[in-house]
């Protein structure tokens, strides 16, 4: 089941989280008993499938603003039987509110947005909680700016590039950078100190 999704994300360039990146993200919830999960991004359900396998007890909000991806998302978790353990939020990031706290803020989705995010949603994050963002060097590319041709692709590079400096430079949170892991993980936790 999972390994089509996989499949069938790839075929049609579905952006999905690298084995790596997965394997790190499942190893990280198991290891702190993370229960709940906010997913920026659920593209076709790949990721959050997968983290609520790993345990039942697991509940994941996830949102997506694109209809076509929400609806295969919604196909591809009833078929997984985690209906119970997913929610899919249809709405654009910036639009979702809610109360809840949660022990794993996971971010995949506008890069361009991540700081943005990382403010949005401060206050859903426990006290003992973490965001992981991932796509961090994406592709490769953050270590060769300067060579990429496309004016877009550039631009947005070079805003993941802020982004993580920024991130390095908030004394908010303690940041662990793994460049080598998937498309590259930054996990940050939140500083004792900063928190209420």
């Amino acid at each position: 089941m999972i390994e089509e999704i996989k499949e069938k994300a790839l075929e049609e360039k579905v952006p999905i989280i690298k084995d790596g990146g997965l394997f790190f993200l499942l190893e990280f919830i198991k290891e702190r008993n993370a229960k709940d999960i906010l997913e920026l991004g659920t593209a076709v359900g790949y990721s959050s499938i997968n983290m609520a396998l790993v345990n039942k007890d697991i509940h994941i909000d996830t949102i997506e603003k694109n209809e076509e991806m929400y609806k295969e998302a919604l196909i591809n978790i009833e078929k997984a039987n985690l209906d119970e353990q997913i929610n899919v939020h249809f709405c654009p990031i910036e639009e979702f509110k809610t109360d809840k706290k949660y022990d794993l803020i996971f971010v995949d989705a506008a890069k361009s947005q991540y700081y943005k995010y990382t403010e949005q949603f401060l206050d859903n994050l426990k006290e003992d909680g973490a965001f992981i963002y991932d796509n961090m060097i994406f592709h490769g590319l953050v270590y060769d700016v300067e060579n990429i041709k496309n004016r877009n692709t550039r631009s947005l590079v070079k805003k993941i590039i802020k982004f993580s400096d920024l991130m390095r430079n908030d004394n908010r949170f303690d940041i662990i950078f793994h460049e080598d892991v998937g498309d590259g993980l930054l996990v940050a936790f939140r500083r004792k100190s900063e928190r209420k």
